[in-house]
């Protein structure tokens, strides 16, 4: 009986000593091994810059000239429609504003608004057939493109996968211009001018790369198509004429963004 007490005592003294030296030592912390997972979930405010090309053909601009314009007289007809290509390029720079939300399953979805300004530009000598040698210069601008378009894509991480699509515009200045000498040196000068506002679509593609917590790079694609317009072409001397252009367009962008609401 007495062994049993005393090693009862000495058990219950040993749990105390046990919890006392315990105390004097503080807690180690528990390191967590959960890491937030990076989202494209954000608005977005940039700009971009790159270069453009687009295709024009162009239908009856002698036509316009010859018949519309009667700078040949009588007999003097076109045997039927011609079409000329007028190939424009140059520079583009402007900005993009949109939003994108991230699914758990690294599905991004989006939207944005976009304008760019442009330097394109190209012309063309066309033959007057009814009046050799004399020549009609057919030359068009671009200056101006909005677009608004949804964007999907997928996450990797850091990088952005996406394709794009939606509606664009574009703002163009044609012109056609020359001298008409009707085979019997008439000196007829004509310069026919339009201008036109053209709706149309536009896909393209890109990818995306956020390289700081609030900054993103990225490269894109993009191609437009405008369909077949009528512009009505002026000249102050010879009176007005119709002319028809059918407009497609590609364009290389390189663009940065910086983004807010929920980036983190």
């Amino acid at each position: 009986m007495n062994k049993l007490i005393f090693l009862g005592t000495a058990g219950l003294a040993l749990t105390v000593s046990g919890s006392a030296f315990a105390a004097d030592f503080p807690a180690m912390p528990v390191r967590s091994t959960f890491v937030e997972r990076f989202t494209w979930t954000s608005c977005y405010l940039g700009a971009h810059r790159g270069g453009s090309w687009a295709k024009e053909d162009v239908t009856d601009p002698v036509l316009l000239v010859q018949d519309n314009a009667g700078l040949g007289g009588p007999g003097f007809t076109t045997g039927g429609p011609n079409t000329v290509v007028v190939n424009q390029h140059g520079a583009v720079i402007g900005g993009q504003i949109g939003c994108d939300y991230q699914f758990p399953s690294s599905l991004v979805l989006g939207v944005e608004g976009a304008v760019s300004g442009a330097t394109m530009k190209g012309s063309t000598l066309v033959a007057l057939p009814d009046s050799p040698p004399d020549t009609a210069l057919v030359a068009v601008k671009t200056d101006f493109m909005p677009t608004l378009t949804g964007r999907i894509g997928y996450a990797a991480d850091r990088w952005l996968f996406y394709a794009k699509g939606g509606v664009a515009w574009s703002s163009n200045k044609y012109s056609v211009v020359g001298t008409f000498n009707g085979g019997a040196g008439l000196g007829l000068p004509f310069d026919f001018e339009g201008l036109s506002v053209r709706t149309g679509w536009t896909a393209g593609g890109g990818v995306e790369w956020a390289f700081a917590d609030d900054w993103s790079a990225r490269l894109e694609y993009d191609y437009y198509d405008f369909g077949t317009h009528t512009a009505t072409m002026n000249d102050a001397v010879n009176g007005p004429g119709p002319l028809s252009f059918k407009t497609t367009m590609q364009m290389v962008k390189l663009g940065v963004n910086f983004h807010v609401w929920g980036w983190q």
